[in-house]
């Protein structure tokens, strides 16, 4: 059964993960999510609606109506590291056979993105391998992201020969240094020596992710790391799908990335940066970030990694006619920059439970005062009060759950800064 229009069901309350599903919606209109099958069951369906409602086309998923849905456990550690359990025995994704791919879409593809889990049975075993195939022939770069989860394979070693089975296929490769760990029988992940060996001579790409401190990057011309972006993590789930969906968008956009480090470098810090955002919230899914969503990390982007706190470094983005340059410091408030002036307006502390569309209601919320009197774009003392304005929308929004429910009105605005000045 194809994903065009499912029959509508009841939403039960759940987070969605998994490293294709991640990476398509990171990825959003570039995505095309096949091959992918669910089962024909709420949380297929629910699933389907996610990919859509972020422009993922999923035309290619299937809906299985003899299996469920695949289901993962995730328990949180204190320091936002997980733990997984998994339930799927069988389930629909195990049992995708090859008569089930659209073979044309996967040949209008620019980059064909899998794992290693679909190695493991039969027949999304022979369907994994007839898929790649066809995306080699048509000329796609195939993308391998082996995700090892250990409980999910018969044993260690079967685990070790199925994820090597496909790995001279690839054009790029993302692994953890625990991987490296695993496929190199206990080698040291930090030693360039040992990860070359795994680089084989039609790699185009290989990308080692080391958690918060960045990653390291090898092809055939050059090698060399990219520093991490330091966030508080909550929720370490997705990370990895973040990061490989931010570096595979630019590499989709400009295949000749891959020939010129300069550039591969500025990719892989806004790889970094997906990555970063994705551990400040819970949930793979709802916390991939969108490029909007980029406000300090997107200037050390910009920048190429330098300080986003040096003015003198943010002032390089201001062009002649730009009027105003705000940058956004989530809690702490926001800073301020006009040809005459700047400064720094503080945030409004909180007890957040759902940051999404704090930013938005932010713009809204200056946007509001600037289009009622454009003068104040001259008057640095009204400007502020603009942004402390500002500021109490964006606090107010983070209280609840939700983006648009969460709101402010102007009463609770006003409310909320009159606390502040008593």
């Amino acid at each position: 059964m194809k994903a065009d229009d499912p029959p509508r069901r009841a939403m039960p309350t759940a987070t969605f993960a998994g490293a294709p599903p991640g990476a398509f919606l990171k990825a959003g209109a570039s995505a095309n999510a096949s091959p992918f099958i669910v089962g024909e069951d709420e949380f297929g369906y629910m699933l389907a609606d996610i990919l859509k409602e972020n422009n993922v086309n999923n035309e290619g998923m299937r809906f299985d109506p003899g299996a469920r849905t695949a289901l993962a456990f995730v328990t949180l550690k204190k320091d936002g590291e997980r733990e997984f359990m998994f339930y799927r025995n069988p389930s629909a994704d195990m049992l995708l056979e090859e008569s089930e791919l659209d073979l044309d879409l996967i040949r209008k593809a620019k980059i064909f993105h899998y794992g290693s889990i679909s190695l493991i049975t039969e027949p999304c075993k022979s369907a994994h391998i007839a898929a790649t195939k066809v995306a080699k022939d048509a000329g796609v770069l195939l993308s391998y992201d082996p995700n090892l989860r250990l409980p999910l394979w018969p044993s260690a070693e079967s685990a070790r020969e199925g994820i090597l089975s496909i790995w001279d296929t690839a054009d790029i490769i993302k692994i953890s240094e625990e991987e490296i760990v695993f496929l190199t029988n206990g080698e040291d992940p930090y030693d360039d020596n040992v990860v070359r060996k795994l680089y084989h001579e039609n790699l185009k790409l290989l990308l080692v992710t080391e958690g918060p401190d960045g990653c390291r990057y090898y092809t055939k011309e050059f090698s060399g790391r990219v520093k991490g972006i330091k966030v508080d993590p909550v929720d370490t789930t997705g990370a990895g799908d973040a990061f490989v969906a931010g570096v595979l968008s630019k590499i989709a956009a400009d295949t000749s990335l891959l020939k010129d480090e300069k550039r591969l470098r500025d990719a892989l810090r806004f790889a970094n940066a997906c990555g970063a955002i994705t551990v400040t919230e819970r949930g793979a899914i709802p916390a991939l970030p969108t490029t909007e969503a980029i406000s300090e990390e997107e200037i050390v982007f910009l920048t190429n990694g330098e300080d986003p706190y040096d003015d003198n470094v943010v002032r390089k983005l201001y062009h002649e006619n730009l009027k105003l340059l705000l940058v956004t410091e989530g809690p702490d408030g926001c800073r301020y920059y006009t040809k005459e002036f700047s400064g720094r307006v503080k945030g409004i502390k909180v007890d957040p439970v759902d940051t999404t569309g704090a930013g938005d209601a932010f713009v809204a919320g200056v946007l509001s005062k600037i289009a009622a009197d454009t003068s104040l774009l001259k008057d640095e003392k009204r400007l502020r009060d603009a942004l402390r304005f500002a500021n109490a929308c964006g606090a107010i929004t983070v209280t609840e759950r939700g983006a648009i429910p969460a709101l402010p009105t102007t009463e609770a605005v006003m409310n909320a800064l009159l606390k502040t000045v008593a």
